[in-house]
This record gives structure tokens, C-alpha cells and sequence, in this order.
């Protein structure tokens, strides 16, 4: 079964925090894991509104700062980032609903536990996630593999994209292509990708 329809298995954490101190936490039953340090790391990038991923290895790690919070997921390797962005791209929206955090924080002295009841939102979120719509599955030849991958594309990014067709680097094996993506979610094109960084 593809790891987009069950992202539950492969989740390790969704944390919304802000500078401060964590306001909502997610982890699967019985997890144990404590990601503090990767989330004081995150904290440091300044940067709003963009998308950023770290790879430790054995996990992917996305997360974005938007209206002075900070929304990170982490995964295990096998998820594609655009999945992980579609998830906290809907878990900001929604969370952003449920509660003015902009007043709630102007307080200054509540306590987290406030949010706890969005524990139930966010795993609806992940156990309907294939059913929301987000994300769009296409498939692209990869010329270095001579094998056909799947692609995860957010629906965010063609819909809300300035022009198309829209440049997405798919990662993998060691190396990258860049896929071409119109409007429609067809790939115009793909190229082999060289690396640096």
C-alpha cells in the first residue's frame, strides 16, 4: 500500500511551536522520541513563508514559520516532502480555525494544554489525508534508473504557481530531475539534474 494513503505508519511528529516554547505536539501512540533538538535548530532560520527540509538519514524533516508559528513534520525517508508540505500547508488552515492564536498568545500566561483537543483534528487529518485533495500523483520516467516513479505534487503549488509549466526537483537514488509540471499535472519535460550544496 503506498505511503500516501497510509502516512500514518511513516509519521514521527507534527510540531506547532513558536519561538518560545511548543504549543501542540503530535506522535504516534507509544512514541517516545523527543525531537527538542531539531526543533531548536529550526527555530533559528528566521525565514517566513517558505518551505524548508533538513535530512537526518533516517528521517525528513519539513517545516515552515508562518504568522509567528513554526509548523514542522517529521517522516521516515520513503515520504516525498511535497506530502509532508501538503500536511502542514492543511494542519496550518485548519489549526489557524480552530483557534485565534494571535489573541490566545497575546495573553502571554495559558497554557498549552489549551490546544490538546486539536489532537483529535490532526489525527483525522492524517488518517483521511489520501481523501483531502491535496496532492496529486503523477508518474515520470527517470532515465538514470531506466524505471517510472511516482511524483506527489501539491496541488498548492501548480494552482497558485506565477507560470507553468512549474520546475520540481525529484531527489532520489542519488541524484535528481527535474520535472516540468503544467497546469493540468502533465510533466512537459524532464531533465537530469546535477547536484551541489
Amino acid at each position: 500500500m503506498s505511503v500516501y494513503k497510509n502516512i500514518a505508519e511513516f509519521l514521527e511528529f507534527i510540531n506547532i511551536s513558536n519561538e518560545k516554547f511548543t504549543l501542540f505536539e503530535w506522535k504516534p501512540a507509544r512514541s517516545m522520541r523527543r525531537f527538542d533538538l531539531d526543533l531548536n535548530i529550526i527555530k533559528e532560520n528566521p525565514i517566513s513563508d517558505i518551505f524548508f527540509h533538513k535530512d537526518k538519514g533516517n528521517m525528513k524533516i519539513v517545516y515552515i514559520r508562518k504568522h509567528n508559528l513554526i509548523y514542522t513534520a517529521g517522516a521516515n525517508p520513503r515520504v516525498q516532502y511535497q506530502l509532508l508540505e501538503a500536511l502542514l500547508e492543511y494542519i496550518d488552515l485548519k489549526f489557524n480555525e480552530a483557534y485565534d492564536v494571535e489573541v490566545i498568545l497575546s495573553y502571554g500566561n495559558f497554557s498549552p494544554g489549551l490546544f490538546e483537543r486539536f489532537k483529535q483534528n490532526t489525527e483525522d487529518i492524517i488518517m483521511n489525508f489520501a481523501d483531502l485533495d491535496l496532492v496529486k500523483r503523477i508518474h515520470v520516467e527517470c532515465r538514470v534508473c531506466n524505471t517510472v516513479l511516482p511524483l506527489f505534487i501539491k496541488k498548492s503549488v501548480i494552482e497558485n504557481a506565477e507560470s507553468h509549466p512549474v520546475p520540481i526537483v525529484y531527489s532520489h537514488k542519488g541524484h535528481a530531475i527535474l520535472c516540468f509540471i503544467d497546469r493540468n499535472f502533465q510533466h512537459r519535460g524532464i531533465e537530469l539534474v546535477n547536484i551541489t550544496g
